[in-house]
């Protein structure tokens, strides 16, 4: 015989069974409500423009950081939006840009486009912060690997728009040299660690913290750590 019960009609049928009472339930759970309302998504026209301190946004194929990533989009770039919605208190527009379709934090989104990143060394962190453990390849300059110089002169470029030289030395001879006592975030401090000069940089991150890529991977360091402290040549800013 064919079974044709459907699960509701079935539970339904077992409520009858125990109580003698016909009952059934049709109203959500107070959390089953909430996730329903944050997934709703609503029609939304309106022409945007990636605004972003670090002048980037990564589409995506989901409303969510952890989605794979679609593309990443430059600051400025104009994006036609069509729909919106809420999840865990973050908006999110879905739009098209370069022909290519996805989610974005709406956060990163302006009306007005600016095409100019912030000058502001402070965005060199958040920025290179993103790398953290890319390996170290010796004369690497690109997030595939990186070496000290190729990690300090691609997060200036990308995060700042700011153009410096190849090589720790080249870096360093070029800086405008400060103390101690003026370094700020997002500043470059330079080592001696082979013994012929200037073979080492970092970005200062604050609160005696360099963001480097060292030993084997992009990384945080102490600079007081007993290792880094005594190889100091000194600091340099491009403020």
């Amino acid at each position: 015989m064919k079974l044709t019960k459907t699960m509701p009609s079935l539970a339904l049928a077992f409520t009858v069974g125990l109580t003698g009472v016909a009952t059934t339930a049709t109203t959500l759970s107070p959390v089953n409500t909430i996730e329903a309302k944050a997934a709703t998504t609503i029609a939304y026209k309106a022409k945007l423009y990636v605004n972003s301190s670090d002048g980037t946004l990564n589409m995506r194929k989901s409303a969510s950081a952890t989605s794979a990533k679609v593309q990443t989009l430059k600051q400025g770039k104009q994006v036609n939006i069509s729909k919106k919605k809420v999840v865990g208190g973050t908006t999110w527009l879905y739009g098209t840009a370069s022909g290519k379709k996805g989610w974005m934090n709406a956060k990163y989104l302006s009306t007005k486009k600016i095409t100019q990143v912030s000058n502001s060394l402070d965005s060199t962190i958040s920025y290179g912060a993103r790398f953290l453990g890319t390996p170290y390849v010796w004369g690497g300059t690109t997030p595939s690997g990186f070496d000290c110089s190729g990690f300090t002169s691609y997060v200036y470029r990308n995060a700042i728009g700011k153009s410096i030289p190849r090589t720790s030395g080249a870096q360093y001879a070029a800086s405008k040299k400060i103390s101690k006592s003026q370094l700020q975030v997002g500043d470059l401090v330079f080592f001696n660690t082979s013994g012929g000069g200037v073979s080492h940089v970092s970005i200062y991150a604050g609160n005696n913290k360099l963001l480097h890529a060292a030993g084997k991977s992009v990384k945080y360091s102490n600079l007081y750590d007993g290792y880094w402290n005594k190889r100091i040549v000194g600091y340099g800013t491009f403020r």
